[in-house]
């Protein structure tokens, strides 16, 4: 595999969420505090920032045009052509004490989505899935940081990543129903890595960024760890599968908690890095509202 470099010399100040649009061919990722999120369009490098007016923790494609959201005051539509925002309401939308932070769209196209407190100082994170129709069910409570979400290639298994518990967890999964039962531990990680996002590769392994740790941690379809892959910046935060093969990783970075000393230490800190893999990923799903 080739080094990570930087897509862009576009630094924002907390990426996250990377999505592959493979009919466009576009990239985007969120801006979390800022309330942003970029869009690439890889063949020309065409580079645009929209505004969606408070703080953005996670978006997805959407069937129907345009874009679905995790923001601070619930889910919303998001329509990218006339730069209007859609807010369905909660969940969440009365509580100041949390946020969205990461989600995906599953394999039947339901929109799942995380929360977190803001700091991450308690365990008050849940995790929501919202249908198709606009309706929206708890799935999960007790969180203390709501991360990566990906599903098992045969769809009999959804895997979270709650990032202060060090793992990465799996729940039996129902696709007609999307319930999910029987949670266990699938990866763990020592106590000094943090789990943030992740893909997965059509081979079933796994791509995981360790935030803080300057690295992706890699494990094959049986959980065995593979050789982690460096990065020039400290705090990775999630990474998806892309490009006209699908075999090019997004690698999404923080500045967020770097002193000026750090940022100078780390001048690509905020940038997105791409890694031309081996394998090809799973692609990103679009959600069927």
């Amino acid at each position: 595999m080739h080094i990570p470099q930087p897509l862009t010399k576009l630094r924002v100040e907390h990426g996250e969420g990377p999505v592959w649009d493979a009919e466009g061919q576009n990239l985007y990722w969120v801006d979390i505090n800022q309330g942003k999120y970029v869009r690439l369009h890889l063949p020309d490098r065409q580079l645009r920032v929209y505004e969606v007016g408070q703080p953005l923790g996670v978006l997805a494609l959407r069937q129907a045009g345009g874009l679905v959201m995790g923001l601070r005051d619930g889910f919303a539509f998001w329509d990218e052509e006339n730069q209007h925002l859609h807010l369905l309401g909660g969940p969440e939308q009365d509580d100041a004490r949390v946020r969205f932070n990461d989600g995906a769209v599953d394999p039947q196209g339901r929109f799942w989505a995380g929360t977190m407190e803001w700091e991450g100082k308690a365990p008050l994170g849940k995790l929501f899935c919202l249908q198709a129709d606009g309706n929206w069910h708890q799935m999960e409570d007790g969180l203390w940081i709501s991360n990566g979400m990906a599903w098992s290639t045969d769809q009999s298994t959804f895997f979270f990543i709650d990032t202060l518990q060090h793992a990465v967890f799996a729940y039996d999964y129902e696709p007609a129903s999307g319930r999910i039962s029987n949670k266990r531990v699938h990866l763990s990680f020592s106590s000094d890595e943090y789990p943030d996002g992740m893909a997965m590769d059509g081979e079933g392994g796994f791509w995981i960024a360790l935030y803080g740790s300057g690295k992706l941690a890699r494990f094959d379809a049986e959980g065995k760890r593979l050789p982690d892959i460096n990065l020039p910046v400290a705090y990775p935060t999630s990474c998806c599968f892309g490009g006209p093969e699908m075999n090019t990783l997004f690698i999404t970075t923080s500045h967020i908690q770097l002193s000026p000393e750090e940022k100078a230490a780390q001048p690509l800190a905020g940038c997105t890095f791409y890694l031309h893999t081996e394998v090809q990923g799973m692609p990103q799903r679009r959600f069927g509202g």
